[in-house]
């Protein structure tokens, strides 16, 4: 019942804003991440309202793919140099729930900037969907009420 809601939700905005494209979309939550996390802005992001805008951002940036694919490319290739997943790492096994798990405490524990957290958004977004279970769920959700404002 919930996915129907969220699902709802979306296919409305979308009749309400018209068609955006999810390349539309990732524009449109770039623009909200920077300018939301500027010094000046007028209604700054907070720490948790950036990380959030940085997750769903990252999520859509992946299903725009062409340029907006170049975060989750930088993300899995500085995984990938961990081998993170693969056992054979400089840290050992470190599997991407782990790095999930860290990117959260981070932004949890750590008193950041927001556009850092922003940035540790986008990052979350594909260690999320890499991560699998939960983890992708999450990513998962956010990115699909997203990318509904697309159509």
């Amino acid at each position: 019942m919930h996915d129907d809601i969220t699902l709802a939700a979306a296919s409305t905005g979308a009749e309400i804003l018209g068609s955006l494209g999810t390349g539309g979309v990732a524009g449109v939550l770039t623009t909200a991440l920077i300018l939301g996390t500027r010094d000046k802005a007028e209604h700054r992001f907070n720490k948790v309202q950036a990380v959030t805008c940085g997750l769903a951002a990252g999520t859509v940036f992946t299903a725009a793919g062409h340029v907006w694919g170049m975060p989750n490319d930088l993300t899995l290739g500085a995984l990938h140099a961990l081998h993170v997943g693969n056992g054979t790492g400089p840290l050992g096994d470190v599997q991407p729930g782990a790095v999930a798990l860290v990117l959260v405490l981070i932004a949890y524990l750590v008193k950041l900037k927001p556009r850092t957290a922003g940035i540790n958004g986008l990052a979350m977004a594909t260690v999320f969907a890499n991560a699998g279970g939960g983890w992708a769920m999450i990513a998962g959700s956010l990115g699909e009420f997203a990318v509904g404002f697309a159509s």
